[in-house]
């Protein structure tokens, strides 16, 4: 709810339409301006939109990852409650508390609620062509080389030279969308180092390898 309030926060006047896809970057929008409220000024404080949704007392809580990648996570990880995929943000984090992160945890539960109503039901995925097949067993060939504790920009790194060695380097944009299309079902998806860490390194190898058979 807090999420929606800063995507009406922002333009009151003018007349908006909630579309689904807009849900997951009002929420991301929502956790980076609390991200920003503890480092700013008090002048900064009051130009933060958080400051008036919360009257002027927003929580102090880290966000951990983008509500976008927790969908990502549900839906590669099969999870189908709070539990299991509590169990995949503390294989990145292991000394995470649950207690210590109630705007985390309830985010998990809108994760997996609204995988399940909105974004399951509009997958499409594809079969990659033999460009996108090629590119795709560089990157299991690379990951299969990266140490499981990987920094998540590294990571990224790596998925853009891959993209680049591949036939993508004029546009990686597509190289990208390939990979969403055929790995999430989605035209958009996470950004590839932080899923991937979060994920597991050895678990995206797998998850690739089977839409690459």
């Amino acid at each position: 709810p807090e999420s929606l309030s800063l995507y009406m926060y922002q333009n009151p006047k003018r007349a908006k339409k909630l579309y689904a896809d807009v849900v997951p970057k009002a929420v991301d929008e929502y956790l980076t301006c609390i991200d920003k409220f503890s480092e700013q000024d008090d002048k900064q404080k009051l130009l933060n939109p958080v400051w008036h949704v919360h009257n002027g007392n927003p929580p102090k809580e880290k966000s951990i990852m983008p509500f976008s990648v927790l969908l990502n996570l549900v839906g590669t990880s099969n999870a189908t409650d709070k539990d299991v995929l509590w169990k995949f943000i503390k294989k990145n984090k292991k000394d995470i508390k649950v207690s210590d992160h109630p705007i985390l945890d309830d985010l998990v539960g809108y994760a997996l609620k609204y995988f399940e109503d909105i974004v399951k039901p509009n997958k499409k995925y594809r079969k990659p062509n033999d460009k996108e097949k090629k590119a795709l067993k560089d990157l299991v060939k690379r990951l299969k080389d990266c140490k499981e504790q990987m920094d998540p920009e590294a990571i990224q790194t790596i998925v853009y030279s891959v993209g680049k060695d591949n036939g993508y380097q004029e546009n990686l944009r597509e190289w990208f969308k390939a990979i969403y299309e055929i790995i999430f079902g989605d035209q958009d998806g996470p950004r590839m180092g932080f899923f991937i860490s979060f994920f597991g390194i050895k678990e995206s190898i797998e998850l690739i390898n089977k839409y690459i058979k």
